[in-house]
This record gives C-alpha cells, sequence and structure tokens, in this order.
C-alpha cells in the first residue's frame, strides 16, 4: 500500500466515523470448511483496535486488471494481544472476493477500513435469532459467541452440506446449538428452507431480536416470514449481503433497486 492514502480512501475516511486504516498484511489463509477461507492478518494498529461483534472491515479487494474492487467482510474475531485479525470469506464463484480469499498468500497486503457496521448484538433482548445462509455465517457466529450463554441464542443456517458446518461456544463454554440446514446442491437464492424453519422454530419468551444476513430476496422473504410470526420491525435487523446474478456495488453491498 502506497505511503500516502488515495484521495478515495481519504474521502472515505472523512466520510466515516470511527473508523481505523489498516495496512494489513496476511499471516495466514486455511479452509476451514470447503466453502469458508479464514484469512488472518495483521497490522500494528490492531493492537489497540475494537469492533463490536457483527462489524466488518472494507477490504480494497485486488483484481488480476490491476483496478480494487470495495468489499465488506465480518470480523470474526481480534486477538489485540498479537496483534491479528481473523475474517472468513465464503469461497464461491468468481468474483474480486472469492478469488482474493483462494489466493491471498502470507506477506501480501491489502487495505482494510474498519469498523464499519451498525447491527449488532441488541442489549435489551432476551433473546436472539440469527438466521442466514453462509455468508451469514461469521456474524452470526461472533454475535451469539459474545453473549453469556448458549441458551441466549437460537441460529437457523443454510450451508450445502454437512461438511459446511461449524461449531462455536458462548461465553459460558457451552457449545452453541444451530438449526442446520442442508441446500445439497439447491439454489441459495431460494428462501424456501429458510423460511420454512423460520416459521416452525420455537422462539424463547420474553422480547426478543433477529438478526437476518444473505441473499437479497431472502433475507426480505424472511423479515415478512418474522412479521407474520408476530416481532415487530424494531425487534428485526436485516442486512443483504449479496443479490443474485448482480455483482455487488463499489461500495461493497448489494443494490437495492
Amino acid at each position: 500500500m502506497a505511503d500516502r492514502p488515495s484521495l478515495e480512501t481519504s474521502a472515505l475516511l472523512q466520510r466515516l466515523d470511527g473508523v481505523t486504516l489498516l495496512d494489513l498484511e496476511v499471516v495466514s489463509s486455511e479452509a476451514i470448511t470447503p466453502t469458508m477461507q479464514r484469512i488472518t492478518c495483521t497490522a500494528p494498529e490492531l493492537a489497540e483496535f475494537t469492533s463490536l461483534p457483527g462489524q466488518d472491515l472494507m477490504l480494497a479487494v485486488p483484481s488480476p486488471q490491476g483496478a480494487s474492487f470495495r468489499r465488506r467482510y465480518t470480523i470474526r474475531s481480534v486477538d489485540q494481544a498479537n496483534a491479528l485479525i481473523h475474517i472468513d470469506i465464503v469461497r464461491h464463484g468468481d468474483g474480486p472476493g472469492a478469488t482474493w480469499a483462494a489466493t491471498a498468500q502470507p506477506g501480501s497486503h491489502i487495505e482494510g477500513i474498519g469498523p464499519r457496521g451498525k447491527i449488532t448484538v441488541d442489549p435489551a433482548a432476551a433473546w436472539h435469532l440469527f438466521v442466514g445462509d453462509d455468508s451469514a455465517i461469521p456474524a452470526s457466529l461472533a454475535m451469539a459467541e459474545s453473549l453469556g450463554t448458549a441458551d441466549q441464542s437460537v441460529l437457523v443456517l443454510e450451508v450445502d452440506g454437512p461438511a459446511d458446518e461449524q461449531s462455536a461456544q458462548a461465553q459460558d463454554g457451552q457449545d452453541l446449538a444451530v438449526h442446520w440446514l442442508h441446500r445439497a446442491g439447491a439454489d441459495p437464492a431460494s428462501p424456501a428452507n429458510l423460511v420454512s424453519a423460520v416459521q416452525a422454530v420455537d422462539l424463547p419468551a420474553g422480547p426478543g431480536h433477529a438478526y437476518l444476513a444473505g441473499e437479497l430476496g431472502v433475507v426480505a422473504a424472511l423479515r415478512r416470514a418474522l412479521l407474520e410470526r408476530g416481532l415487530t420491525a424494531e425487534q428485526i435487523s436485516s442486512k443483504p449481503y449479496w443479490r443474485a446474478g448482480v455483482a455487488n456495488a463499489a461500495h461493497g453491498e448489494p443494490e437495492r433497486t
């Protein structure tokens, strides 16, 4: 990365509050499931970098043509003591983000800006429902892991098959119970499996909060299903990460036209 930020980066830093510019160096890259790549990076600023569970980094992902594309990826965890940050990225398609995740080598550098994102754990909620596809896993697990006890969370996550499942624990050391749905090669942009599961899942008593993430149309269908179950709009946080058949916009998120 250049010694001075580009004009575009400088404009972003002026517009965004409370973010840090990071010259991230890749330390390691490993496939934690057949479809999920964990990239671990370091930067001096990470020794004092803080984020809330569910927030993300905006990365300047390079392309083979030399240009870069802004893409946002959830911060899976931060290790301040060792100045490390872990980012889990779904490897799908041949877009710039997936290509970088599959080819990033130790010693390479990438520009990051963060933390970004307003959706995090609602401290007033008695329980928390996390729903989404593969792209929702990093944020869902990061937020559920931050809760005091495993029974505060309900997770409904769709992956292609059993090999794509992950395990995690709440702060009490208990394993998080995840309702894993398997597509088995079906279209990940179809809302059928997730909507059916959300309509049927048992929800704890008391005021809760739902966090929905994944494909834009699927997230909209899930939101409608939860409204029909009696949740209010204020109890639902929705975050589309991608849109079927359409590349994400320059700011790293799907267009909502």
